[in-house]
């Protein structure tokens, strides 16, 4: 697996959660930290969280290691970071065991399991932790990445939800979370294990201002419009937090957040322990 392969899968993961980004500019912004004019800070972050957590699991693969719930909630910390959520904030221990369970049996009789029953067992992955809903939000997300470690463990072919099967895609899997049967998704799923890429449909530019700028459409991130917006989201963050986020230095995040100060764009409610950031 490399870094083309994670790049299509993070691409397509995002996109059945809404963004907007085309494989060439997901694979700018994860290769170049580059972002695209046009697209939300939102949509970007959580492309860029999944790139890290699907790093993550590909160095997991590689090792071999036993899969636990601490491990999957590991990967969950980065994965859902955009969603505001806390991976290791679970409401359902039993759903990660079920995964775990799965995922053990499959690795331990490798070379006796079939390929056919390793990908149900991935599939089954999927089902579990949508259905069951361990988290607060980013279920599918987890689903789909859980879904894809097991499949490079095991030296399979990802499965990867091509642009013409999306809508299916997810009207099966409300169909078969809906009705409890799992056997409707998985059967739908095999049918399409190896669909090939598909061109993204072309979109519509986006509709410029009257006054125009001659700076290129592909511009640097700001360091500082990504802690705004983490901050609006999140306001408890602290700096270690923001410096995980966004990938820079701690002393970086706290540069940025004293001139955010300063330019009155952000504000500190009460102490420095227990209290939080107001963006003005």
């Amino acid at each position: 697996m490399d870094k083309t392969g994670i790049i299509e899968m993070v691409h397509a993961s995002a996109a059945l959660e809404g963004s907007t980004l085309d494989l060439e500019e997901c694979r700018l912004l994860l290769e170049k930290q580059v972002s695209s004019a046009g697209k939300t800070i939102q949509e970007q972050m959580m492309c860029m969280g999944l790139d890290g957590a699907y790093r993550h699991c590909l160095e997991f693969a590689r090792t071999h290691e036993y899969w636990s719930s601490y491990r999957i909630k590991m990967l969950a910390v980065e994965a859902l970071r955009c969603f505001g959520l806390d991976g290791d904030a679970v409401s359902s221990e039993s759903a990660l065991a079920k995964v775990c369970s799965i995922a053990n049996g499959c690795r331990l009789h490798l070379g006796t399991t079939s390929p056919e029953d390793i990908y149900r067992g991935s599939l089954s992955i999927h089902f579990i932790v949508s259905s069951q809903k361990p988290w607060a939000d980013g279920n599918d997300v987890m689903g789909r990445l859980l879904m894809n470690y097991l499949q490079m463990e095991c030296g399979l072919a990802p499965v990867i939800v091509r642009p013409s099967q999306r809508s299916e895609y997810k009207r099966i899997l409300a169909v078969a979370k809906e009705e409890d049967i799992e056997e409707i998704f998985v059967n739908f799923m095999m049918g399409h294990l190896h669909d090939a890429p598909e061109k993204e449909k072309s979109r519509p530019a986006p509709v410029m201002l009257a006054y125009t700028s001659r700076k290129p459409l592909v511009q640097k991130f700001s360091s500082r419009q990504m802690i705004l917006q983490l901050l609006r989201e999140r306001p408890y963050m602290t700096t270690a937090d923001l410096a995980s986020a966004i990938g820079i230095s701690a002393k970086g995040v706290e540069k940025q957040l004293r001139l955010l100060k300063e330019a009155g764009s952000l504000e500190r409610i009460g102490p420095d322990k227990g209290g939080h950031w107001h963006v003005i």
